[in-house]
This record gives C-alpha cells, structure tokens and sequence, in this order.
C-alpha cells in the first residue's frame, strides 16, 4: 500500500495520513521483503530539523512522515497546506496492535529506561488479543560499537516485523537511519515516549487538553524547567518561521 503523496511544510514532507490509513499501510508494508522508516514531525521536529541537518536529512529520507502536533497542522494552515489529521503514538497504537496481530505480524520494542519498553509489552498483550511480542529492551545502550551489534543482533533474531524505537528525537531518527541496512524488520516506527505514556509512568494531560492543541500547555505546567526552552522558546519560533513562509508566498 501507498500513503498519499506528502505536502511540504517549511521544506519537511509531510504525508497526510489518517490513523486508518497509517495503520493499513503499516500492515501492508509488513508483508513486504524491504525495510520502511516512519518518524513523526511536531513543532519540536520542525525546530530541530531547522537546526540539525542530519536530523533534517533522516526526515527527507523515510518513508512517511505523520504530524504528531496540533502546531503543525495549524502552521500548514497559516500556509495553505493542508495536513487534516494529527496522530500521535498513544492514539493509534491499540488499533496498530490490533491490525498487527489479526495479520499475525510481531512487534519488538526498544527504548526509554530499564523495564518500562517490557511493561508497555506486557499491557498491550494483555489487552489485544493474538499480539505478538517479539521482545523489548531499554534504549540506554552505546549506539556504536559491540553493544549496539549486540541489540542489532537481538531484534534480527527476534523475527520481528515491526520495531518500535522511543529514544527520543533525534536520537531514535538518527539511530533508525544509520543502522536501516543492517536491521532485518520490515518497519521502524519512532515512538517517542509513547511507552511512557501507554504504561502510566508519565500522566498525559486530560482528553478535552489533548483533542483541542493544549497538550503542550499541560506538559510546560507540569514541568516549566524542562520544558521551558521546547515550549515557551520553540512555539514562538515556529510560527515566526511560518508567518515569514505566508509573507513569502
């Protein structure tokens, strides 16, 4: 299956896909004999991607890219560019563990701290049935070297089809990149802290926040220190760069 064809939002492709869509097309490419890499863009990545030419060029490289923002979608607005939907991890991993395991198709997951990538598998085992868990591990390993050949070898023995990777942005985009020719998945999602959220470690802000764009305000709140410089700094500077966008245009 073929996602629809990407809209460009401040030179990032962008595919304009649907949690139904995504998911289809995530299957789809699970019975296929080639590895796909799927990341995410919200006003962080955007940021970044402005910033870091590496992270930038992993984005330009895979093989869709889906708005995790509600900041995304309205910039492309403010642009004329439309992204109608904004998906992001904890939404559509049930459904995408549904799709995987009525196809008979396996997950492994890698990342975040010791235990919590295990916990995620656990819980979603127990709640779709015929999940497949091809196995977990922590992303606090050494990306070069014998203990990154090590974790290479352990996904590739596990047979899974689908690796889930919650590093962190860049870090699981670069890491995805790099090793693609040697993982033997057929996909490579970037997750972010979607573990964390699934699992209950950390607390997403309520329903009415998320489904209305707010979900940045909740987490600035919770957390003004951490956050202060990827909210407070990085929301203003992106729409700066998307209303110079529409002046050009």
């Amino acid at each position: 299956m073929t996602p629809p064809p990407p809209v460009d939002l401040l030179g990032i492709p962008i595919h304009p896909v649907s949690v139904e869509s995504l998911v289809e097309t995530l299957v789809a490419w699970g019975t296929e004999d080639r590895l796909r890499r799927v990341f995410y863009v919200n006003v962080h990545a955007m940021n970044l991607a402005h910033d870091d030419p590496a992270f930038r060029r992993a984005l330009a490289g895979a093989d869709l890219v889906f708005c995790d923002g509600y900041g995304v979608k309205w910039g492309a607005r403010l642009v004329g560019v439309d992204i109608p939907h904004r998906l992001t991890p904890p939404d559509w991993i049930d459904a995408f563990a549904r799709a995987t395991a009525a196809a008979g198709q396996s997950v492994y997951a890698l990342g975040d701290e010791d235990g919590i990538a295990h916990d995620f598998q656990r819980q979603i085992t127990e709640r779709t049935p015929g999940y497949r868990d091809a196995g977990s591990m922590h992303g606090f390993f050494a990306k070069d070297g014998p203990p990154n050949d090590d974790v290479i070898d352990r996904i590739n023995a596990s047979g899974a089809t689908h690796l889930l990777v919650g590093m962190g942005m860049p870090i699981q985009e670069r890491w995805a990149t790099e090793h693609a020719h040697r993982l033997r998945v057929r996909t490579v999602l970037a997750v972010g802290a979607m573990f964390r959220w699934y699992t209950g470690v950390d607390v997403r802000a309520p329903r009415w926040m998320t489904d209305h764009g707010l979900e940045w305000a909740a987490r600035l709140a919770s957390h003004p220190v951490r956050h202060f410089q990827r909210y407070a700094i990085g929301n203003p500077r992106f729409l700066a760069r998307v209303l110079r966008a529409r002046i050009v245009r």
